[in-house]
């Protein structure tokens, strides 16, 4: 299964996932604007390869009630590497100006990604999402909906490793299950970024 889009913090993930650009589509410098003009440049999020259209599924496992968690995880992934990231993380801002030069392209980009979460979603869910045009939208009301059913399954996950033992396995296969709990567990409950330094040390320590 692949490991997944949660903003949710994504481990592995870059905090700025853009490049890649700090993005205001709705500046009036034409330096910016000329940057993201530029489809010729890989780093520009309005560039959309010849491959890309809206039937691609990024995810393959469907979003449904009890794999917000991990299918978030594996969109955000799916996306950054599509170089869509920002169009869900509110990095990159609708330009409200058609005459704009960047309108249009957002529009376009800002369709494909709204397709590509359509087609990784499941069919109770999706009709709930039918009529919303904006992925930013999207994914915000998704992670509003879903976010807070996680707390069963993190009691779940600490409860089982509490009462995980080895019993007959051997000392590798016991830390393999460990660790897919550890790791489980990171996903649904992940610790809050430390910008004071302070995590470093405690985890030097210890």
């Amino acid at each position: 299964m692949e490991d997944s889009s949660e903003n949710q913090s994504s481990p592995n993930i870059p905090h700025n996932p853009s490049t890649h650009l700090d993005i205001n589509p709705n500046t009036n410098c034409a330096t910016t604007t000329h940057q993201y003009l530029n489809l010729n440049n890989p780093s520009n999020p309005f560039q959309l390869d010849t491959k890309d259209n809206p039937t691609i599924i990024l995810v393959t496992y469907l979003l449904n009630s009890d794999n917000y968690a991990t299918w978030s995880r594996a969109m955000q992934r799916a996306l950054y590497a599509k170089n869509k990231l920002t169009f869900i993380t509110e990095t990159i801002n609708q330009p409200t100006d058609q005459e704009n030069p960047l309108f249009y392209l957002f529009e376009r980009c800002n369709d494909m990604v709204v397709s590509w979460l359509q087609n990784s979603i499941s069919n109770s869910i999706r009709s709930n999402i039918a009529f919303v045009d904006n992925a930013q939208n999207i994914w915000l009301d998704l992670q509003d909906r879903f976010s807070h059913q996680n707390s069963p399954h993190i009691y779940h996950l600490k409860k089982t490793l509490a009462n995980l033992s080895q019993e007959n396995d051997t000392v590798s296969v016991y830390y393999g299950k460990l660790k897919t709990l550890w790791d489980e567990t990171l996903i649904y409950d992940p610790i809050p970024p430390c910008n004071c330094g302070a995590m470093k040390i405690i985890s030097h320590r210890y």
